[in-house]
This record gives structure tokens, C-alpha cells and sequence, in this order.
């Protein structure tokens, strides 16, 4: 997802941002991808070999995070003490009372800011707006069982033929983000929109005849009854992803480097 982002940024597809540095544990890649988004009068972006030396980049002012829950868990204090903003995609990490706290208590001492995308969903807007409202939320993510493979919560099914749609598991988003990582970051976003990750209801369904990453939310409010369905294709270059978690991100990162027009948020 991150050779994604950037790709599209190089592209102009996010407004005035520019890429300046480039960071991951991986070398070939990430000496390849630098050479990759030089072009022309463009400059090739830093390729730098720790977070710190990111940070510490002239003129950066946000830091993308396309890695996994534990790099957010492991840098995000640091980044956002520094007075550096930061787009995060693996919200998972977020859920945590105590861990968010501590971000958020690092980024405003330091008048950084925190974005998180929508993802792979849509009616962000209404779980926010109707928050104080909510009674409940559930959603369900039905992958192929592909897409799940080598999550924690899916280590029982690994060696067994999936033929049917089949409940992999069932609670709050919690326990889902923790068994799931790769996989219901969305759960995660709609929890912190809404009620929260312990009440927000989660089912992980795999179905081998899934037409790609389906989320179906339904909310329940005294301001009404709210029901979203998103049959996302999975992204070309990872199956593990929605293509809309990409454009999603693109989009975020375009309204924050041109914030004269912004709907719905």
C-alpha cells in the first residue's frame, strides 16, 4: 500500500503534497522504489534507514504510515512529539485507551495532528454525527479465505478447505484487530467513529466465492437505523487490502495538502 501512495502522490494524484523521504526495514525495496518515483527535474526521495532520520528530514511535515499495527505502537509517540503530523492507515493500533491517550496527549503538546482514512468503508460521517445516539454497531467482513491467511485468527483454518461461507470469528473489535491485524483495520475506524471497540460487534466471515472484500455495517441510533454495504475489490499488489483503503488515503492526504474544499468531514 505504501509503493501505492506514493506512487499516486508522485503522480500528482494528492494535490501539492511531495514525496522527501522514504523508510522501510526492507532495503531493495526501499532503494527501489526511490530510484522508481525520480524522474526528470524531480528529485530522488531520501531513502532513509531509520524513523528518527525521517523525522528528522528538512521541510517534512507528515509521516504516512503504510506498515502494520506495530510500527504505529513502536514510533507514532516519537513522530508526533517531534511536531510532526502522521496519516495513519493501521488504525488497529489506535483502539487501545491508554495508547491513544498517549499519541494524542504527544501530538497536542507538540500541535501535530492525527488523520486516520476511512479505509475500506464509507458512513464514517454518519457514526460520528450520530455517536452520542448509537445502541449498537456490528459489522461484517467476508474475504476469501486467501485474504485471511497467516492472521492469528485464522491459524485453525489454515490446513482446512473452505467451500462455503463459514463464521471465523464472531466478537467485539477488540479481540478482532488483535486476531486480525492485516485484516479489519475498518473494524477498528468504525469502532472509534461510533460506541467504541469493545461494544462495536464484529463477524470475520471467509467465503471462497466472495466477490472481494465485502464490510457491512449496521447501526443502530435514536436518530434512525443506518445500514452500509462495500463490495471493495482487493488491491492488485495485495489481496489483504482494499482498493478503496488506497484511494481513501490518497484522498485524506489530498485534503490535507489542499484543505480549501472539504465534504462530509
Amino acid at each position: 500500500m505504501g509503493s501505492e501512495l506514493a506512487r499516486a502522490v508522485q503522480r500528482g494524484e494528492a494535490g501539492s503534497a511531495r514525496i522527501i523521504g522514504l523508510f522501510d526495514e526492507y532495503r531493495p525495496g526501499l532503494e527501489a522504489l526511490a530510484k522508481e518515483l525520480s524522474s526528470g527535474n524531480t528529485p530522488e526521495p531520501a531513502a532513509v534507514e531509520t524513523v528518527t532520520e525521517l523525522v528528522n528530514l528538512p521541510d517534512i511535515d507528515l509521516i504516512i504510515e503504510c506498515a502494520s499495527q506495530a510500527a504505529v505502537i513502536a514510533h507514532a509517540e516519537a513522530v508526533l512529539s517531534s511536531g510532526t503530523s502522521m496519516l495513519i492507515m493501521s488504525s488497529g493500533a489506535m483502539i487501545s485507551p491508554n495508547f491513544m491517550r498517549t499519541v494524542s496527549t504527544a501530538a497536542k503538546k507538540s500541535g501535530a495532528y492525527i488523520y486516520i482514512p476511512s479505509g475500506a468503508v464509507g458512513g464514517i460521517d454518519a457514526l460520528r454525527a450520530s455517536k452520542a445516539l448509537l445502541e449498537e454497531v456490528t459489522i461484517v467482513s467476508t474475504k476469501k479465505p486467501i485474504s485471511l491467511s497467516g492472521a492469528p485468527g485464522f491459524s485453525d483454518w489454515e490446513d482446512k478447505v473452505i467451500t462455503e461461507p463459514t463464521v471465523i470469528f464472531e466478537g467485539s473489535a477488540t479481540d478482532a484487530v488483535g486476531l486480525f491485524p492485516a485484516n479489519v483495520n475498518v473494524a477498528a475506524t468504525v469502532s472509534m467513529a461510533g460506541i467504541g471497540p469493545d461494544a462495536t460487534k464484529v463477524r470475520v466471515v471467509a467465503d471462497p466465492d466472495s466477490p472481494g472484500n465485502v464490510h457491512e455495517i449496521n447501526a443502530i441510533s435514536k436518530a434512525g437505523k443506518f445500514s452500509f454495504r462495500f463490495e471493495n475489490m482487493p488491491h492488485e499488489t495485495n489481496p489483504k487490502t482494499s482498493f478503496l483503503a488506497v484511494l481513501a488515503a490518497i484522498e485524506t492526504l489530498r485534503s490535507i495538502s489542499e484543505p480549501s474544499l472539504r465534504i462530509g468531514t
